[in-house]
């Protein structure tokens, strides 16, 4: 029977940087179906989405390549909007494409958080102590702070984006969290690929983790 996976990007779809690693390792014949917060939304519509003081910063592709910041809080009816239209396709399941920390949605087709999977897949592997993650921009050092603490990890944050991708910058980032004793490196957005993973690798003795792995590997079980 043919299976049809519902991926939200909070940014533009098709994210052609994302999907295809996650074909890879699906069923061959399942059908993904892609929407993004973004879709359709002009220039001014998504300026309107930047973070006010308070609110959680969010980052995301669009279409064009570049990158669009947004507040977590403006997004969640827009979400819930994309997962109703997801459940009324019948799809097998829903993957949430972001790492950021959400509530659950109202949903009759499960849905993947990839927080959630990533905070305990890490606590399974490492348990607790140093985490050194790497994440898309400093200003959401803090949120990503709290979000590992939730697990007994004090996370070390360093700023690389995945986006708007300077290999200088991800090296330097790498060999900074590399002079702390930190149990991982984490890539901790779903923008991160595998071609960075290995620019990581060979710039640190610590294990690299790369999010969209995790996230679609478990994906792939439950199908």
């Amino acid at each position: 029977m043919q299976k049809k996976v519902g991926i939200i990007t909070i940014g533009q779809s098709p994210r052609t940087d994302m999907t295809p690693a996650l074909r890879k390792l699906l069923p061959k014949d399942t059908v993904i179906l892609e929407k993004g917060v973004l879709d359709g939304r002009s220039s001014d519509e998504i300026q309107a989405l930047r973070p006010e003081p308070g609110q959680t910063t969010l980052i995301s592709r669009l279409q064009n390549g570049g990158s669009a910041v947004m507040a977590k809080e403006k997004i969640l009816p827009m979400i819930q909007t994309l997962i109703d239209e997801l459940n009324q396709a019948n799809v097998s399941l829903i993957i949430l494409a972001c790492t950021g920390k959400f509530p659950l949605f109202t949903s009759r087709i499960p849905i993947v958080y990839p927080d959630f999977l990533l905070n305990h897949v890490v606590k399974g592997l490492l348990r607790e102590g140093l985490l050194g993650v790497i994440l898309p921009l400093p200003e959401q050092a803090e949120s990503i702070i709290y979000k590992w603490k939730e697990v007994d990890f004090m996370a070390i944050p360093m700023a690389s984006s995945p986006y708007t991708f300077v290999e200088e910058q991800l090296i330097n980032a790498v060999q900074q969290l590399d002079q702390y004793p930190v149990k991982a490196i984490l890539l901790d957005c779903m923008g991160y690929t595998e071609e960075m993973k290995v620019i990581a690798q060979a710039h640190t003795t610590k294990p690299v983790i790369l999010s969209r792995n995790v996230i679609y590997g478990v994906a792939g079980e439950i199908l």
